[in-house]
């Protein structure tokens, strides 16, 4: 009965209290209800020395066949934490047709945001033709309206004329084969395509890893998003597909620069794809490791990870996993091999970093020089008393 009588107090509490608080007011805001701009949270240090950037350059808007405002996916990029967004509307397919415009529009609606959203954003355009050709993204446009003509290897030079970086979108849509064919392979020999989206929404393009690889290409993966990205991915296990630059600095200009030269890994969860060189940067990077203890060929090895990212490893066999700003201690042998296994280069090879290299690079000496002196000293003193008092004056001090 006790207990229901304090029950009973604190109910009638509750109910004359909010009226009491509410009386009069006109208004009552919540802002800790609203946080439109907080979203996803990935970090990844700069990568000898150059910024880390979170890129999608293919995302579709209204003025195509996607759901959204153009300004709408750019503030849910910024949700997304991207550093960058391409708006690469269709050129030949644009469903929605109360929208009236040229095909510059979408950019120009976008852009009006850009530095509200502190997003970059950067104009482009889809060529959306049938295979063998496929659906080809421009990147970097000044006028997109150049690129609707009949012929696509027409848009294609086009582009190339006001200095685009071309793309291969999605190579194994839509019947599920990564063919090449012989207008890419000549394409890609007059280097008039640039990358190849190896990573398309849900799926990706293994066979592709091989393309870029062989003819030197960047790699990259976009989300190709249409609809609502808080819709279409499941962001409670995985972020949609990114391509994270590695740029000279935070600009439409350093975002260029970076693509031709070639630096870019593909993020899509925990998948890492790109070239050997740049994953071997990105890991250096993200994890430093201290060498605590070592007996024979045996060491004891704390790694500290500074970004978000998670790395697989293998070792010796053995699968570690290193989380995202977390701290690791594993015990290595020091002619082993590191097999990144959530990174890939081609469809059949990883990262492989030697432990050796790694333990040159971040070994701590387990006798300091102040520690050494101290031992010297000692020996010394047993050794020649006299000796000793005269330069331990110079040392200690």
């Amino acid at each position: 009965m006790k207990k229901l009588y304090l029950s009973i107090a604190f109910l009638l509490t509750f109910t004359f209290q909010v009226p009491a608080q509410l009386q009069g007011l006109d208004v009552v805001k919540v802002p800790e209800a609203q946080q439109p701009y907080s979203g996803e949270y990935i970090y990844i240090p700069d990568v000898d020395g150059y910024k880390a950037l979170k890129c999608d350059f293919h995302v579709h808007t209204i003025f195509s066949d996607g759901d959204l405002k153009p300004e709408n996916r750019v503030w849910e990029g910024a949700i997304r934490g991207l550093d960058v967004i391409a708006i690469t509307d269709h050129i030949e397919y644009r469903p929605n047709s109360y929208i009236k415009a040229d095909h510059n529009e979408s950019y120009r609606r976008a852009k009006t945001i850009e530095a509200s959203s502190k997003v970059i954003v950067i104009q482009g355009a889809e060529i959306t033709r049938s295979k063998p050709i496929g659906h080809i993204n421009a990147l970097f446009l000044s006028d997109a309206n150049a690129l609707d003509v009949d012929d696509p290897l027409t848009a294609i030079d086009n582009a190339l004329a006001q200095g685009a970086f071309i793309m291969w979108n999605h190579p194994g849509w839509p019947n599920d084969t990564s063919t090449i064919y012989k207008v890419h392979e000549e394409l890609i020999r007059q280097k008039k395509i640039h990358g190849i989206e190896l990573v398309n929404g849900f799926e990706y393009y293994p066979k592709a890893f091989n393309y870029c690889k062989d003819y030197g290409l960047t790699y990259m993966g976009n989300t190709d998003i249409h609809g609502v990205y808080r819709q279409t991915y499941r962001t409670d296990i995985q972020s949609g597909p990114m391509t994270v630059v590695f740029a000279k600095e935070r600009s439409e200009e350093g975002v260029k620069e970076a693509l031709f030269a070639g630096r870019s890994v593909v993020k899509f969860g925990d998948i890492l794809i790109g070239s050997e060189k740049n994953l071997t940067a990105l890991v250096k990077a993200c994890l430093t490791y201290e060498v605590k203890n070592t007996h024979d060929n045996q060491a004891l090895v704390k790694v500290m990870n500074k970004s978000t990212l998670n790395f697989e490893i293998l070792l010796d066999n053995k699968s570690v996993t290193i989380l995202g700003n977390a701290t690791t201690e594993f015990k290595v042998r020091l002619n082993d091999k590191a097999k990144f296994t959530n990174t890939y280069i081609t469809d059949n090879s990883q990262l492989v970093i030697d432990v050796s290299s790694l333990g040159r690079a971040c070994h701590k000496p387990l006798i300091n020089s102040y520690t050494m002196k101290k031992i010297l000293i000692i020996l010394l003193a047993f050794l020649s008393p006299p000796f000793f008092m005269v330069i331990m004056g110079g040392w200690i001090h």
